[in-house]
């Protein structure tokens, strides 16, 4: 996928490739534009309690338990801030403990007022945050700043959507898993592909390329480190 040259660059001497910081420069600037489901000011918002929940959990020692939601905590956040409280909830269980995820919880999330396509679209945004700025934090970098938000509504321009396999309404594709979770809203797909294709392998590459000519790193090498992420991460897939 072509990406246009980012408007922002990390401000370090490490040798960060172009096309990684290309590919997180427009990812961060799709944060503060209107999406499907939610406002860019609602956008940019989840974006800023990623980063609040992930820096309680370190400033706290590993934080709230996933029980205990930050909403009922007094000052915690705002309640008055552009999101609804279920949205608020929901973003700091999934940034903090993503393995303890069930389908009660998630339907106690759209029981709360969340239209389920609207979360669909706030864990595109939930992922991309926890990716870029997970980057920056372990480089010891800044993380990138936000746009000012821009003007207008959501775009209300999703997929033709049910749930039939999973949690969330999904589109009727024919790919992998880890592809249709976001397929109900194909602006948060478009999203992951763009940094999957700068962090791990070009979609169109994935099924048939074993040797990797893009990285450092060839093919098994990849995808022993994306296994072992993905266990840090308690990703369920």
């Amino acid at each position: 996928m072509s990406i246009a040259a980012p408007h922002r660059t990390y401000d370090t001497e490490l040798p960060i490739r172009d096309d990684l910081a290309a590919a997180h420069g427009e990812v961060s600037t799709r944060w503060a534009r209107p999406g499907t489901w939610w406002a860019a000011a609602q956008r940019a918002e989840i974006v800023r309690q990623v980063r609040a929940a992930r820096d309680h959990r370190t400033e706290a020692s590993e934080g709230l338990p996933p029980w205990v939601q930050p909403s009922s905590i007094e000052g915690l956040v705002d309640a008055d801030g552009p999101l609804p409280t279920a949205a608020v909830d929901a973003i700091w269980r999934i940034t903090n403990h993503p393995g303890t995820l069930t389908e009660d919880w998630y339907q106690s999330i759209i029981d709360r007022g969340v239209h389920p396509l609207a979360y669909v679209e706030l864990v595109g945004v939930v992922a991309q945050a926890n990716c870029v700025d997970r980057f920056a934090d372990a480089l010891e970098l800044p993380r990138i700043d936000l746009d000012e938000p821009a003007d207008g509504p959501p775009t209300r321009e999703g997929a033709f959507a049910a749930v039939k396999y999973h949690w969330v309404p999904t589109a009727d594709i024919k790919m992998p898993n880890v592809i249709k979770a976001l397929s109900a809203v194909p602006a948060e797909n478009e999203s992951l592909f763009i940094l999957s294709d700068a962090q791990y392998v070009p979609m169109e590459r994935v099924r048939g390329e074993l040797i990797n000519d893009q990285n450092s790193l060839n093919r098994p090498q990849i995808e022993l480190l994306a296994a072992r992420t993905s266990k840090l991460n308690e990703c369920f897939y």
